[in-house]
């Protein structure tokens, strides 16, 4: 069995609070020459509907590249016409930068001597328990967002003083985790 980066990622977003938010009314552009838009945001969830003078175009007359965060339309424009672009996006991180971070967590679990996960095409061999995904996403989240106070999952809660520095507060919450199988503890 195995887990996927994505399987997890939204859960990291949740503790972090990095929740998907949608454009709608989209981004609206007047084209003149050229059929690629720029997005207004960075860390695009998905591109939804395009939209030519308030006719939804379908998905085979436009593409989206999550590389450049371009629209382009293959379709026939004509200058003036008001293109919308509805779509969801995270405010503040991208996949690859939560799937990093998500990694990263596996490295601290493995160099505190827990279990050494393999990552490779962004799935966890083999697949981590309910409890141990969780503490994946809380080493994650921690690692993110190294000041925040506490960590709320429907198994584990963390509770994480400010004035450790963030290596001792991902060594602690392992420590503590293999530890404690109660679920509630507070690294002190």
């Amino acid at each position: 069995m195995s887990l996927s980066l994505s399987d997890i990622r939204g859960k990291v977003r949740f503790l972090i609070d990095d929740s998907s938010t949608g454009m709608i009314p989209g981004d609206i552009f007047t084209y003149s020459t050229s059929a690629i838009f720029t997005l207004t945001e960075s860390y695009i969830g998905t591109v939804s509907t395009v939209l030519q003078n308030d006719v939804e175009l379908e998905t085979s007359e436009w593409s989206y590249s999550s590389i450049t965060n371009k629209v382009t339309i293959s379709k026939s424009l004509t200058t003036g016409d008001t293109i919308e672009i509805r779509y969801s996006y995270f405010p503040n991180y991208g996949n690859t930068e939560i799937d990093n971070y998500i990694q990263g967590a596996l490295v601290h679990i493995s160099a505190c001597n827990y279990y050494n996960w393999i990552v490779e095409s962004s799935t966890i061999y083999p697949e981590p328990t309910d409890r141990e995904e969780n503490l994946i996403i809380m080493v994650a989240a921690t690692l993110i967002e190294p000041n925040n106070k506490s960590y709320r999952l429907p198994d584990v809660m963390i509770g994480v003083p400010n004035d450790l520095p963030t290596y001792d507060k991902v060594r602690k919450i392992i420590s503590i985790f293999k530890q404690n199988s109660h679920g509630f503890f507070n690294v002190l």
